[in-house]
């Protein structure tokens, strides 16, 4: 039998010489998909490069994409190579932008930087023979110079360059002429000229020949290649480098048909500013695309399947629909900033059916919006996206869109099989970020207030707040005890300022009460209040009983997550009841 292996690669590696992968780069064959970002590298980057070249180092890995007339992406030269040289690009560089443009730059002249190789590193001036390689201090034989500036002298002028021994890389293939000038000028004796000059040619042939002939591995992926493959293949190769998603590839895909991926998003950011508050990733508004065109949120439907007209289609919606969503969130939900956003992904299926509930006459629409924020509430106290979001999007979306809107009686899952237990919600730590972020936001919801101006929190500037989580009795004062719950408990929280965590100082927050006068004490007491602290004489909190504490504002938050999500929270002391 055939192993499966030895047939139809996904991909071929090829050598490929640096003067080959140059002239590509200058007559237009090899490009870069216009996703890629700038060229970032500083010039100690690209010596560093030249002195592996030089040295027959490894240098990398390059990722290349082959492109058709039938499959083209939207490219763009290389930075300073020239444009419309009438020839269509055949490959696409994936990864190695970086390297090869810094290469082209120092080989070509072009950029902001020259690159020069000083000769006399590499030579005994005693009798003029070549050094070993690696005895030469590559450090100081390989220089750049910023030629747009203003420099005490002018390192591309010839006398210079011949007083100082120091060449451009870039006039690598004119150095046998600069060679025989140098020799003439240092040296008189006609025999020592020779030497001299013997010597430098090969210095040329020898050590910089790599500058034309090392070859570097070029991973080459055939037309062919799926979308989902080209993904998966460059974050396996690439894993610093800037991700490539499928937005990026989408956007370089669709390009040609007239879907302006790029130009889109960029105008969303501009006309709602809640996407670029949030950090909202255009990737979870192609999700809600392909839920509403496809029914589908994974990858490989939105990367094999997804149609330029279906982007045309849906796109202004799903940004007013993102917009929307988050607005309701940060206003009636508590989400007053992205760091108590308990999933982003929630914003996939809210917003794939936001035009539904926007259709709908003012009472039914009413009564869809209180559906909706049910669903999140108990989307966020199940945990419900922690694993598997991208099938979880899919399922909850095929029964949301009918139970909002009244269609349908089946509720979605988190809904439908509300399991939060009050034991659970006792013990849950901080790490248990939906959770967290959950408890959090609901206190902001239920009129919690801002600990320095005792103005709700909902009404105080994100840029003023600039809200922690601290604990309500810290870790080293409750180690004075023994058996202590965890301190890092959620219901051990509450947001505060940083003025007011700074006057803490780490102290347990009922101590720092008692040292306030009356009225300050009364306010922070109010305050604490609306941050469901029972703060009543006789109860935990003022008492210092830790566990007393715990289980009071247990009983209290309980009830503002069965207000928000309709749902009865299971007590330990029913579970496993018949």
């Amino acid at each position: 039998m055939t192993s499966m292996f030895k047939e139809d690669p996904v991909f071929k590696t090829n050598p490929e010489t640096v003067g080959s992968l140059i002239r590509s780069i200058h007559d237009g064959s090899l490009a870069l998909p216009n996703f890629q970002r700038s060229f970032v590298w500083e010039p100690k980057r690209t010596v560093e490069l030249i002195k592996s070249i030089i040295l027959r180092y490894p240098a990398g890995t390059l990722l290349t994409w082959e492109q058709s007339s039938s499959h083209r992406f939207d490219s763009r030269p290389f930075e300073e190579a020239p444009e419309n040289t009438g020839v269509e690009p055949r490959r696409l560089v994936l990864d190695g932008q970086q390297r090869l443009t810094s290469l082209y730059h120092a080989l070509t002249g072009k950029g902001e930087y020259q690159f020069f190789i000083k000769v006399w590193p590499f030579i005994n001036e005693s009798d003029y023979t070549l050094r070993p390689l690696e005895e030469v201090e590559l450090e100081t034989a390989i220089v750049a110079y910023d030629t747009r500036s203003r420099l005490r002298f002018d390192p591309l002028d010839e006398e210079w360059q011949l007083e100082n021994g120091t060449f451009p890389l870039a006039s690598f293939h004119e150095l046998r002429k600069s060679f025989k000038a140098l020799s003439r000028a240092v040296v008189e004796d006609r025999e020592r000229q020779d030497a001299l000059e013997e010597t430098l040619h090969q210095l040329r042939e020898g050590y910089l020949q790599p500058l034309e002939s090392y070859p570097f591995p070029v991973v080459d992926l055939p037309e062919s290649t799926s979308l989902l493959a080209v993904c998966n293949i460059f974050e396996t190769l690439n894993k610093t480098a800037k991700p490539l998603g499928a937005f990026e590839l989408l956007t370089a895909k669709f390009y040609p048909s007239g879907a302006r991926l790029r130009e889109w998003w960029e105008r969303a950011q501009e006309e709602y500013p809640l996407l670029v508050e949030f950090d909202v990733d255009p990737y979870n508004l192609l999700q809600s695309i392909s839920l509403q065109a496809r029914g589908s949120a994974q990858r490989a439907d939105i990367l094999g399947k997804l149609t330029s007209d279906e982007l045309k289609q849906f796109w202004e919606g799903s940004v007013i629909a993102a917009a929307d969503v988050l607005d309701i969130l940060k206003r009636e939900c508590g989400v007053i900033s992205p760091q108590w956003l308990p999933y982003g992904m929630l914003l996939v299926p809210m917003g794939a059916i936001w035009a539904e509930l926007r259709a709908l006459r003012p009472q039914p629409q009413a009564e869809a919006r209180a559906r909706l924020l049910q669903y999140y509430w108990c989307s966020v106290f199940t945990e419900n996206f922690d694993q598997g979001a991208n099938s979880q999007v899919g399922a909850d979306y095929k029964l949301l869109k009918g139970w909002v809107t009244g269609q349908d009686a089946q509720a979605p899952e988190a809904v439908a099989n509300f399991d939060l237990t009050d034991a659970d919600l006792l013990s849950a730590r901080a790490n248990r970020k939906a959770l967290y972020r959950g408890v959090m936001s609901l206190l902001v919801k239920g009129g919690a207030k801002d600990f320095r101006s005792a103005q709700a929190v909902s009404n105080v500037r994100p840029s003023e707040a600039k809200l922690e989580a601290v604990q309500v009795f810290p870790k080293l004062w409750l180690q004075r005890g023994s058996n202590e719950p965890s301190a890092d408990l959620i219901l051990n929280r509450v947001m505060v300022d940083g003025d007011t965590r700074r006057a803490i100082r780490g102290r347990p927050i009922h101590e720092y009460v008692e040292t306030q006068d009356e009225a300050a004490r009364k306010r922070l007491l109010e305050t604490l209040e609306s941050h469901l602290v029972n703060v009543e004489d006789g109860y935990g909190f003022r008492s210092a009983d830790y566990a007393d504490f715990l289980q009071e504002r247990l009983s209290l938050v309980l009830e503002a997550v069965e207000g928000v999500t309709g749902q009865a929270v299971v007590l330990d002391s029913e579970v496993g009841e018949p």
